[in-house]
């Protein structure tokens, strides 16, 4: 048996990118013939991947699911993904809300919650050329600066709401935003317009995007830190342990325990570095 190498790689996001894109990343999977290896992603937001080599698998609790995709998009997410890859390179980006309003244009509540072929659906078309730039016999180096060249020189679309997007981009990293009119004073602006541009460019609604957050502070916290255990790494915002477990279930399909108890072969690292880059 080969020994498994997976190696994955956070690249710097230039400046003036980095409003419309939250992360650029390479994977590199090295393993014995015919073998794969399993995990699961939790929520976040929308995410390009290209892939080189064995076929990717991913499934999520609602029925969405890809397989053979050589480019696939995952909406932005309220659920986790289960993946599965074979001996495979991959390279992906991460949109920011803006990035989504910006770069691609449909509204985001059509694609939460979703796993999309890039090759078929026609929102996405104006990234397809990426594939074939990136799978060029070039050093990941210089497949990076492709990427970024890319991706800077995509023309954007004027977004009516772009201040008001930023500025909920901003109250959700804010812990003491707890909700809805919490967010309504912080961005100055009325509940039901924050509705509207939320479903727009974040997917889903002002109070699930809140409870998603403290999830998701919570699991970064755990992530840092895993011999404080679950309950050292609980956001304030929750009320109690039930609370936090309830919602745990909602967005991950498992309890604390069993997501603890998971082999995290890929999101380990992805985890560890996202937390690592939000302490920074």
């Amino acid at each position: 048996m080969t020994a498994r190498r997976v190696i994955i790689q956070y690249c710097p996001v230039p400046s003036g990118l980095d409003h419309y894109v939250s992360a650029l990343f390479y994977c590199e999977i090295d393993l014995g013939d015919g073998e794969r290896l399993h995990d699961v992603l939790p929520p976040d937001w929308a995410s390009f991947r290209f892939h080189f080599g064995a076929s990717v698998k991913g499934a999520m609790r609602n029925g969405a699911s890809i397989e053979g995709c050589r480019f696939t998009i995952a909406g932005p997410r309220s659920q986790e993904v289960r993946f599965s890859m074979g001996v495979a390179r991959q390279w992906g980006f991460r949109l920011t809300p803006l990035g989504w309003a910006a770069l691609v244009g449909a509204p985001a509540h059509r694609y939460a919650d979703t796993l999309i072929d890039g090759d078929t659906d026609d929102a996405f078309t104006r990234f397809r050329p990426l594939y074939d730039l990136l799978r060029q016999d070039e050093s990941p180096g210089d497949q990076l600066d492709l990427l970024t060249a890319y991706l800077e020189a995509m023309p954007r679309r004027s977004v009516p709401h772009e201040a008001m997007i930023l500025a909920i981009c901003a109250a959700l990293a804010d812990p003491e935003v707890r909700s809805a009119s919490d967010l309504a004073v912080h961005v100055g602006a009325h509940s039901r317009t924050i509705e509207r541009v939320c479903r727009a460019a974040f997917g889903f609604s002002p109070k699930l995007l809140l409870r998603r957050q403290r999830f998701l502070r919570s699991i970064d916290q755990f992530t840092l830190d895993p011999k404080r255990r679950w309950i050292g790494a609980i956001d304030a915002a929750y009320h109690d342990q039930a609370q936090f477990v309830r919602d745990f279930r909602a967005f991950m399909g498992m309890t604390p325990r069993q997501y603890a108890q998971l082999e995290k072969p890929v999101t380990g690292q992805v985890m560890r570095e996202r937390a690592r880059r939000l302490r920074v």
